[in-house]
């Protein structure tokens, strides 16, 4: 029963650390200069500041909230529709 658990153990770390290895390759990878990635950080950082200020109002206000969204959506489909990824 020692050995079952040994193993088990074994097995377990194992899979971590094949997770966290591939996981940091997937990151390394990843695409940096994506045509529309710098458009798209600009938007997502604006969109998290107005929401971030819609939220801070009491009571927070939904409406806004989903406003805020809908426009995000729209926009991140413009900018790559504009730019599509390339393909690898």
């Amino acid at each position: 029963m020692k050995t079952l658990y040994s193993v088990l153990t074994i097995m377990s770390a194992l899979t971590i650390v094949g997770m966290v290895i591939a996981i940091d390759t997937h990151q390394i990878y990843a695409p940096r200069d994506c045509a529309g990635c710098a458009e798209f950080k600009k938007l997502t950082t604006q969109f998290e500041k107005d929401v971030i200020e819609a939220a801070s109002v009491q009571p927070p206000d939904s409406d806004k909230i989903q406003e805020l969204l809908g426009e995000y959506s729209d926009n991140v489909v413009r900018i790559f529709e504009q730019n599509p990824p390339e393909p690898e």
